[in-house]
């Protein structure tokens, strides 16, 4: 992200140890830590979150193209019908099934 060197770094905290003095730079090097720490975190866990959306957002698709083709095939087998009749095996056994007594 930022391409800070060793030198620009040495800079930072040279300044850093002019303004803050020996007794406060432990404890301000401390809190950017924790802060660096934090904003890594929070990145991660954006970058997680948007990748885990992408895969759920693809997966929907995914799926819906599956019904989709289920749904043609499943037209398709209705028309090329043996007997001419659009009606699926489910309807042809029921009457069976019924005069059957079950």
């Amino acid at each position: 992200m930022f391409d800070i060197g060793f030198w620009e770094l040495l800079l930072i905290f040279s300044i850093a140890l002019i303004v803050l003095g020996p007794e406060r730079l432990p404890t301000a090097a401390r809190t950017v830590g924790r802060w660096t720490g934090r904003a890594r975190a929070f990145v991660r866990n954006l970058t997680t979150e948007l990748e885990r959306e992408t895969r759920k957002s693809e997966a929907a698709k995914s799926f819906a193209e599956a019904q989709r083709v289920m749904k043609q095939s499943v037209a398709d087998i209705n028309v090329k019908s043996d007997d001419g009749k659009t009606e699926t095996s489910a309807q042809k056994d029921t009457p069976k099934q019924a005069q059957s007594g079950e």
